[in-house]
């Protein structure tokens, strides 16, 4: 009996400190978006998330890694430890039997995930010119995304559907050209694009970029 008790006290435990930490997120991102990187105090984050200041330092330690960890969610859509190699969208890409097909999926992705990210992307990119931590920061997550596009240009090559006049190496750097934060800040926040064009172009461009049909090996 013992042992069911302090099993069930430790899961509540565990989810009483993963619904402070999400509440920590959500109110920094609320913050940062709307105010900027340096004018939020961690002494904010805490009363917008209505805990202790001490707690924000406990879970997070710095206000850069409450930053880091805002960025994280808003890649995945939430803050569960899968990694993104292994998120139902990649399987789905991977799965997918045509080239066109793989290339639409992976555009709803995109336009998803763009729309997530591209206000804390703007925070970044912002403090990055003046604040060294978060200059790091910002080469940690473009260095992550190049390998990601390496790693899904090694399968588009795998699979058979990678351009046969394009290298691993020029495929991620294309596949970064339209993954990144520039294409979806251009189009749909100053162009006003709606996140359908902004989907059915990029899934367009993707495809003949990228991808030669598996039938005679043509690039499109």
């Amino acid at each position: 009996m013992t042992d069911v008790k302090t099993s069930i006290s430790g899961g509540r435990r565990q989810r009483r400190a993963r619904q402070t930490r999400q509440r920590i997120l959500s109110a920094a991102a609320e913050l940062f978006e709307r105010q900027g990187y340096a004018a939020t105090t961690m002494q904010q984050i805490a009363e917008q998330a209505d805990v202790a200041w001490q707690t924000v330092y406990a879970v997070f330690r710095t206000k850069a890694a409450v930053l880091s960890a805002v960025f994280d969610v808003a890649v995945a859509g939430d803050d569960e430890p899968e990694p993104v190699a292994e998120r139902p969208f990649v399987r789905a890409i991977r799965d997918a039997a045509e080239p066109r097909a793989k290339a639409a999926i992976f555009a709803r992705h995109l336009r998803e995930s763009a729309a997530r990210t591209a206000g804390v992307m703007s925070v970044i990119d912002a403090a990055a010119a003046t604040d060294p931590e978060i200059s790091e920061l910002w080469r940690n997550l473009v260095g992550q995304g190049l390998r990601g596009m390496t790693l899904a240009a090694t399968g588009f090559r795998d699979q058979g559907v990678l351009r046969p006049d394009l290298t691993i190496a020029r495929a991620a750097d294309i596949l970064w050209l339209y993954v990144g934060p520039w294409t979806y800040r251009v189009l749909v926040t100053e162009r006003s694009w709606t996140l359908d064009e902004y989907e059915q172009w990029l899934a367009r461009t993707l495809y003949s970029q990228l991808m030669a049909d598996q039938d005679d090996g043509r690039a499109h």
